[in-house]
């Protein structure tokens, strides 16, 4: 069971019984691998057994105990900024693990850093992850390099976005940034290859196909996609849709691409449509149940491409950011939000079209309101707090992704999206949390309300994209910094429109200015260091993983933050 930056931007609220969506969600596996992370499927150890099962109730288990986890070097580099580490978890439907998930599971690092053969690594996965001190971890006390590559093919070249997995776990799909274009690349991986972070391994073949890897030895895949500096894809992860072996990603241009095939036989093709105006874009979403592609633009536009296409549909653009700003503040920074069961789209904007607020807009994916029909415009609003200082701010801002809370996923008209904005106080500009809730049928954002009167009082300090796992209790987690000032990580209990700040939060990290990147999550576990949340630090620490200055990625226990 793969977790990837995709688990938090394709989700599944429960379908209508019989209805034309429940029916095409239950084609992709990314829906059924929610149904094992939110209702722990005893009976099925296996995503595709779990292809044709119905979801049981969540079962509550008991929480481990706060106690010391783990922070491991990373040398160099680490995962971007709103980026993502990876995760494979084999056998987790029962809730219960065991040693064999020691060297089965593992989470890997896309590094920001050009890689060198037997030197830095930039493609990094460790195992032994459910490790650590009091108590000792299942898998002992501490993680190991499962292997570490050096996967920089062109001068300079960096991995900048998030890593994506294939469902077994064996292929990594992720991009190589360099100053002259960009590469996709698979990553079939060998653990014989082994390596360190200071002392990385190349791939033994290198390949322009998948279908031409032979044997069993590791192999890199390499195709070319944009050519130019102009096409540079910095801020976009590939998504790639497990059920036509097809992926999606975006360059700076304002170019969306589209590769097929990936994993399967024969010379992948690569398909262009540029969207609208030149600009930096977010990673896609692509939504089986509308058969649209969705992705976030840097001028403050969501844009709808037709997947199979790659054609314009009827009405494919929304202004979701002030179309005035220049200062970057009506930014779409990060991937949209998409609810496959309820055929909506979410997208968040540090200013809005009232060039004040912090804006998060709803629209529709399919019906009359949507870009294959009519028109397409906001069906929802929500302004939250008062933004930053709007469009004539030099200071760019961004606000990352919201996330739903449990309660959303069974009934979406009494559950909330949480968010976290900025709030003006005079001439100060603090990140804060909000709530919205939802109402009526379909379920629309309503009554906004502010839950935290500041996470922290430093200005214009940045969230991460949030993230939230049912455990017993509903757990939202996400990182804080500025940099050159601090970093923050914090975790919360959350309830309707109320936020518990979890024991030990927030933890905070002083060397590791910047904040953390994305936040995943493992299991829902009863062993010892079995429950945990994983990213890095987004600077250089002589503390956080040893006494050598290196970014690190860190794992700590859900419950206790320790």
């Amino acid at each position: 069971m793969p977790t990837d930056w995709s688990s938090r931007h394709l989700v599944f609220s429960k379908p209508q019984p019989g209805s034309d969506a429940e029916d095409k969600i239950q084609r992709d596996p990314r829906y059924w691998i929610q149904q094992i992370q939110r209702a722990q499927l005893a009976e099925d150890s296996n995503l595709v057994a779990s292809h044709n099962s119905a979801a049981k109730a969540a079962k509550p288990r008991p929480l481990p105990k706060s106690h010391k986890d783990w922070a491991f070097s990373l040398g160099n580099g680490s995962v971007a900024q709103n980026m993502s580490p990876a995760k494979f978890s084999f056998n987790t439907g029962s809730g219960t693990l065991t040693s064999a998930n020691c060297t089965s599971d593992f989470a890997v690092y896309g590094l920001n850093v050009a890689g060198a053969t037997a030197g830095q690594a930039n493609l990094v996965a460790l195992d032994n992850l459910y490790s650590g001190t009091s108590p000792t971890g299942l898998c002992g006390t501490a993680p190991t390099v499962l292997w570490a590559y050096n996967v920089t093919t062109q001068t300079g070249g960096t991995v900048t976005t998030s890593p994506q997995l294939s469902l077994d776990g064996k292929e990594i799909l992720f991009v190589e940034s360099y100053s002259g274009g960009s590469i996709l690349h698979v990553l079939r991986w060998n653990s014989a290859d082994g390596g360190t972070v200071a002392s990385a391994k190349a791939p033994a073949q290198t390949h322009t196909a998948f279908s031409s890897c032979t044997g069993s030895t590791s192999c890199l895949v390499n195709i070319p996609l944009g050519t130019s500096g102009t096409h540079t894809i910095s801020n976009s992860s590939v998504f790639y849709v497990y059920s036509t072996d097809t992926a999606y990603v975006g360059d700076d241009a304002g170019t969306l691409y589209k590769i097929t095939p990936v994993l399967g036989s024969g010379t992948p093709a690569v398909t262009t449509r540029a969207v609208g105006a030149t600009t930096k874009l977010t990673g896609p979403v692509f939504d089986g149940s509308s058969g649209l592609v969705f992705v976030g633009g840097a001028n403050g536009v969501l844009y709808a491409v037709v997947g199979s296409t790659m054609a314009l549909p009827a009405h494919s653009t929304l202004q979701v950011g002030d179309a005035s700003c220049s200062s970057g503040n009506n930014a779409l920074a990060d991937a949209p939000l998409v609810d496959g069961s309820d055929s909506f789209v979410f997208e968040t904007a540090m200013t809005g079209a009232d060039g004040t607020h912090t804006v998060v807009v709803q629209a529709a994916t399919t019906g009359t309101n949507s870009p294959t029909g009519t028109g397409w415009s906001a069906a929802a609003t929500a302004d939250i707090g008062t933004g930053d200082e709007g469009c004539g701010s030099s200071t760019a801002f961004p606000t990352h992704t919201p996330q739903f809370d449990n309660t959303y996923y069974s009934t979406p008209s009494t559950g909330h999206l949480w968010v976290c904005g900025a709030e003006n106080n005079g001439s100060t500009h603090h990140p804060e949390l909000w709530n919205v809730a939802f109402s009526g049928t379909p379920a629309l954002l309503g009554t906004v309300s502010g839950v935290t009167s500041s996470i922290n009082t430093t200005n214009h300090a940045q969230c991460s994209p949030l993230t939230e796992f049912f455990n017993t209790s509903d757990l939202l987690y996400l990182g804080e910094g500025l940099s050159g000032s601090f970093g923050d990580l914090y975790g919360f209990t959350i309830s309707g429109t109320t936020a518990t700040a979890i024991t030990g939060s927030p933890v905070t990290y002083p060397s590791a200015t910047g904040g953390t990147s994305g936040i995943i999550i493992d299991n829902m576990a009863i062993q010892a260091q079995a429950s945990s949340i994983y990213f890095t630090t987004l600077a250089k620490s002589t503390t956080v993983c040893g006494g050598t200055s290196a970014f690190c990625a860190v794992k700590l226990t859900q419950a206790g933050l320790d």
